[in-house]
């Protein structure tokens, strides 16, 4: 159960959090949150200095999700990288998911995909993927620096691609199932990019 100060700051978030969702920050006031929450603005300035402070609190609170993890971790998983073994890969998704609950898992993925989203914050692409890099190099720490160096642009060319067609799929409303998602994911991790372009391009159906 939360207290009176954690009680009353999720309040603010929450207000904040469904003006964020309808219009951009520099157009968010304080009395519209307070408003919304039931507060006056000195209950707000308690907690926040401005709408970037507890926007910049909700961020810290979204970690990147399992499911990134594994996607990328996957990749790996045939090849030999004594650190990626399944054991640490369940460790990983572990770390990541910690306290959180199912219900709690999909409000942070809204959340994030509405900071990436076109009206979202510009900085937090940037900030998701360096925070997702750092969690999957833990995986290779025992790789020499080398293979580190040229792996960490390897992450980054999945990671971007990966957090780039979630984005796709959220902005076309979800139109084919998450499913679907994953397991072409999947598919591209097992065959290869040109095994999969190969099937699409020679359907006979």
């Amino acid at each position: 159960m939360m207290g009176v100060k954690e009680q009353t700051k999720f309040n603010l978030q929450e207000a904040f959090w469904d003006i964020y969702k309808e219009k951009p920050i520099n157009k968010i006031s304080i009395k519209e949150i307070t408003d919304r929450a039931g507060y006056n603005r000195g209950t707000f300035y308690n907690y926040y200095t401005d709408v970037y402070d507890i926007l910049n609190e909700i961020k810290q609170g979204l970690v990147p999700s399992e499911e990134l993890i594994s996607a990328v971790l996957q990749w790996f998983q045939d090849y030999d990288l004594s650190s990626i073994t399944k054991e640490e890969k369940e460790q990983a998704r572990f770390e990541v998911e910690q306290s959180y609950d199912d219900e709690l898992n999909e409000k942070m993925n809204e959340r994030i995909m509405v900071l990436l989203g076109p009206n979202g914050d510009p900085d937090y692409l940037y900030e998701y993927k360096k925070e997702a890099r750092a969690k999957v190099m833990e995986q290779v720490k025992d790789l020499i620096e080398k293979d580190q160096m040229k792996l960490e642009y390897i992450i980054e060319f999945l990671l971007s691609g990966i957090i780039h067609t979630w984005m796709l799929w959220n902005e076309n409303n979800m139109n084919i199932s998450k499913e679907e998602v994953d397991g072409m994911f999947d598919e591209i991790s097992e065959i290869g990019f040109e095994k999969v372009l190969s099937d699409i391009f020679n359907n006979k159906k």
